[in-house]
């Protein structure tokens, strides 16, 4: 499949989270709990200030955006970025979406001078982030307003 990396625009918000519910319910079976998944839903959030600041970003096919991420850059003694808001459409699930996504990521944050990546995967993300290099420095429980939490794992990746 050929894919193109575009830049999201505030009007690509609706079609982008609509994408984000249709993975996150779709994908994280078997990991979480139906109560957890809708519950989680709730954690994405700073969308729209990621695409105003330029950050975020999709994949598109045939006019159909068919995976989704971005990075929050962190000034400090030394240049980082949090990846954020990471999802793919499930029909396009282990196709290369999310890689090729990544990657655009990994060159934004190069430009920009960043020395290292960090997030917070799921544990459906887990191994994909593995496989692109990324460690685990710990395991955490996000809180949920049903009073459930959601198992996460912090991750890191030296560029």
């Amino acid at each position: 499949m050929n894919f193109t990396i575009q830049t999201a625009k505030i009007e690509d918000l609706e079609s982008i989270q609509v994408l984000i519910n249709r993975s996150t319910r779709e994908l994280q079976r078997g990991f979480y709990e139906e109560s957890e998944i809708e519950a989680a839903l709730e954690l994405v959030s700073g969308l729209d200030v990621l695409i105003q600041s330029g950050q975020y970003f999709f994949a598109e096919s045939d006019g159909v955006i068919a995976g989704c991420g971005g990075v929050s850059l962190v000034q400090g003694e030394k240049m980082s970025a949090e990846i954020r808001g990471f999802f793919v459409a499930p029909e396009y699930a282990r196709k290369g979406v999310a890689s090729k996504v990544l990657k655009h990521c990994e060159a934004y944050c190069k430009e920009k001078g960043v020395q290292s990546l960090f997030l917070a995967s799921t544990l459906s993300g887990e191994s994909f982030y593995r496989k692109l290099g990324f460690i685990e420095i710990g395991r955490f429980k996000e809180p949920l307003s049903n009073g459930q939490f959601f198992d996460l794992v912090n991750m890191e990746k030296k560029l």
